[in-house]
């Protein structure tokens, strides 16, 4: 495996996504838990579970939000489970 990436990405409700890694690794995490302890304006947004649903996975495998990646995480951390539901 040459780098770690998210192939699959689903929402399952309250703010949280099932993500599967091309490692075989499936954890669900809880962004909205996530956003609520970290507010800021360009998170805040995402709160708004219509527009929390408008996630998507960038060309390197990674979860992000907004057209600029507003917000975007660590992808070794996701992996790692921490902030796992």
């Amino acid at each position: 495996m040459k780098y770690l990436k998210i192939e699959k990405a689903r929402y399952v409700g309250s703010l949280k996504v099932e993500l599967t890694f091309n490692d075989g690794v499936v954890v669900v995490i809880d962004f909205g838990s996530w956003i609520q302890m970290n507010p800021h304006p360009q998170y805040n947004r995402y709160l708004d579970e219509k527009k929390f649903k408008k996630f998507y996975l960038d060309d390197m495998g990674n979860i992000a939000w907004g057209k600029n990646r507003d917000l975007y995480f660590d992808i070794n951390e996701l992996h790692d489970g921490g902030l796992a539901a």
